[in-house]
């Protein structure tokens, strides 16, 4: 078959018919693509076609880079910049920075996903409860949920908390940041491989812990 895609033939194939639409929505979205649950049919698509023109059709026709990027051996996917620019996407479509406050939950999932290295990268929600209390920086992680550092907080002010943490965790799973396990009555989830993305963009931070500490102490 022929038509005007000749500079990108991927788009004639087969696959590009089932998959490449849906790729499109949620790159543009800002989601991670890595081979796990329902993005595994998108990922194989990526991961086929990356070198066959793919890349090449974003960089060209999107201005975007479409980044090859892994962690623990487990390859992801993922649009980043160029330096200077936004790329061709419509102002809906353009990536939404993080609060400053996701910043420093998505830090946190980061260093969790480090330290289960040889474990299931699952958390539950009183693994986080016991950071918030317990850890070294507990008054500072109070101040931060729940805007005031005691020793114990009304149901209220608990379940504001949750919901808070539960919200975050959504947008998170938007990007393909973390998988949400549902059949459970608390906070449960994975986090997935693509959360190293954070160490990209937030290595200035990352780097400096004092620089947390102060916004923390805020």
């Amino acid at each position: 078959m022929e038509n005007g895609n000749t500079n990108y033939s991927f788009l004639n194939s087969d696959d590009a018919i089932k998959y490449f639409a849906d790729l499109d929505v949620v790159l543009k979205q800002g989601r991670h693509i890595q081979n796990y649950g329902n993005d595994s049919q998108l990922f194989g698509f990526v991961d086929d076609y990356y070198d066959s023109g793919l890349a090449d059709y974003y960089k060209n026709i999107w201005v975007v880079n479409l980044v090859r990027d892994s962690s623990d051996n487990e390859r992801f996917y993922y649009f980043d910049f160029f330096e200077g620019s936004r790329g061709k996407f419509g102002k809906d479509n353009r990536y939404k920075e993080l609060e400053d406050k996701k910043v420093i939950f998505a830090i946190l999932l980061l260093n969790l996903y480090k330290e289960k290295f040889f474990e299931e990268k699952e958390v539950e929600w009183k693994e986080l409860e016991q950071i918030f209390k317990e850890s070294e920086n507990k008054s500072l992680w109070k101040k931060l949920l729940f805007d005031k550092d005691k020793d114990n907080y009304t149901p209220n002010e608990e379940q504001r908390v949750k919901d808070n943490i539960t919200g975050i965790l959504k947008d998170f799973e938007k990007l393909g940041w973390v998988e949400i396990i549902a059949d459970t009555e608390d906070i449960k989830f994975e986090i997935l491989p693509s959360i190293e993305r954070i160490s990209r963009l937030y290595a200035d931070v990352i780097e400096n812990v004092e620089s947390i500490e102060k916004y923390l102490s805020k």
